[in-house]
C-alpha cells in the first residue's frame, strides 16, 4: 500500500483562508471555474477542483454540442486551460464544430465547403485566433482511466484546470476489452468511482458526458418527460460518486411546443439544464438557447 500523506490543521486552515480570499476577490463570487453559463454558475458557483461533474441526457439532446459550447466558453472566453478527451469525435470534427460556433456559419456548410470569400477570410481569422489558446485535445478511442491519468502524469504540472471527457460509455474497463464492448452497470459505476479518485488526487475538475439509456419498452414514456436523477439510477448508479449531475432536456426534440411551466412559453430553440445533484448548493433548472444549425448552447440573456 502506498504511503498516504496527511494534512495538519495549520495546512488546512491556510488553504481555507486562501480559498475565502479568492472567492471574495472574484467579481461574481464564483468559487470554482466559471462554466460561462451565467445562471448555472449562480447555482453551482463554478466547477470546483476535485469535483466530478456528470452531464447526461438521452440520445438527441445535444450532449456533445453542449460540451463543445462549454469548452468554447472555458477556453476562448475565460482562458481556462482545458484538456478534452474525445473518445468518438476526431480533432478535425471538433475544430469544424468550434469554428461553426465562433463564426455563426452552419456546420453543414463548413463540411461541404460552401463558403464565399468573406466567409473564408472569417474562418481563417478565427482559426488563427485559436492557435495559442490553452486547449489540449486527445482524440483516441477506448481509453482507460489509467490512460487518462498517464496523460496527466506526462504533461507539465497544472497544464489543465479542467478535463472534459466524451463519453463515459466509451471509456474502456481495461486494455483487453474488445473494441465497442458495452459496459454493464457495475463496470460503469466502477469507472465513475475511478474518475472521482482521479479528480481528488490531482485536484482537478473532471466533466464527463454520459448517455441515459433505458429498456426499449420504457423509452416512449421516460424519454419524452423531463429527466430526473431517478432515471439515471435506473440505468446505472453512476451519480453515487458525482458532486454535480446536470441533465439536458429539449422538449422541442419530442415535438412538444410549450414549456411545462406557468408561462407555457414556446420551446422552439430552447433547452433546460437541470441541476439534478449538487453537493455544493441547491437544485434548479436553467433555461438556455439552443441553435441546431450551429449545434450550440448559449445564455438566453444574449438573445433577449
Amino acid at each position: 500500500m502506498d504511503f498516504m500523506e496527511y494534512k495538519t490543521l495549520s495546512e488546512i486552515s491556510k488553504e481555507f483562508k486562501e480559498r475565502l480570499n479568492s472567492i471574495a476577490k472574484s467579481e461574481h463570487h464564483i468559487a470554482g471555474i466559471p462554466s460561462g453559463f451565467d445562471k448555472l454558475d449562480a447555482i453551482t458557483k463554478g466547477f470546483q477542483p476535485s469535483n466530478l461533474i456528470l452531464i447526461g441526457g438521452v440520445s438527441g439532446m445535444g450532449k456533445t454540442s453542449f460540451a463543445i459550447s462549454l469548452i468554447r466558453k472555458l477556453v476562448f472566453e475565460n482562458q481556462c486551460p482545458t484538456a478534452f478527451f474525445s473518445l468518438e469525435m476526431s480533432s478535425q470534427q471538433l475544430m469544424k464544430r468550434i469554428i461553426s460556433q465562433q463564426t455563426n456559419i452552419s456546420a453543414e456548410r463548413l463540411r461541404l465547403g460552401l463558403l464565399d470569400e468573406n466567409e473564408i477570410e472569417l474562418v481563417s481569422k478565427k482559426t488563427a485566433e485559436l492557435e495559442n489558446l490553452p486547449l489540449y485535445v486527445y482524440d483516441y478511442p477506448f481509453l482507460t482511466v489509467s490512460d487518462i491519468e498517464d496523460s496527466l502524469l506526462c504533461s507539465p504540472p497544472d497544464f489543465a484546470e479542467i478535463i472534459v471527457i466524451d463519453s463515459l460509455q466509451l471509456i474502456s474497463k481495461n486494455k483487453k476489452d474488445q473494441v465497442g464492448k458495452v459496459l454493464n452497470k457495475r463496470e460503469l459505476t466502477k469507472i465513475t468511482f475511478q474518475l472521482k479518485q482521479l479528480a481528488t488526487k490531482y485536484t482537478i475538475a473532471i466533466v464527463v458526458l454520459f448517455d441515459s439509456r433505458l429498456p426499449k419498452e420504457k423509452e416512449k414514456y421516460y424519454y419524452s418527460k423531463r429527466p430526473t436523477l431517478a432515471d439515471v439510477r435506473k440505468y446505472a448508479p453512476i451519480d453515487t460518486y458525482a458532486d454535480l449531475v446536470l441533465l439536458l432536456y429539449r422538449p422541442e426534440y419530442y415535438k412538444i411546443e410549450e414549456w411545462d411551466d406557468d408561462e407555457q412559453s414556446p420551446t422552439a430553440g430552447e433547452a433546460d439544464i437541470i441541476v439534478a445533484k449538487n453537493t455544493n448548493g441547491s437544485l434548479d433548472s436553467i433555461r438556455v438557447k439552443f441553435d441546431g444549425s450551429k449545434s450550440s448552447f448559449e445564455n438566453l440573456s444574449k438573445y433577449n
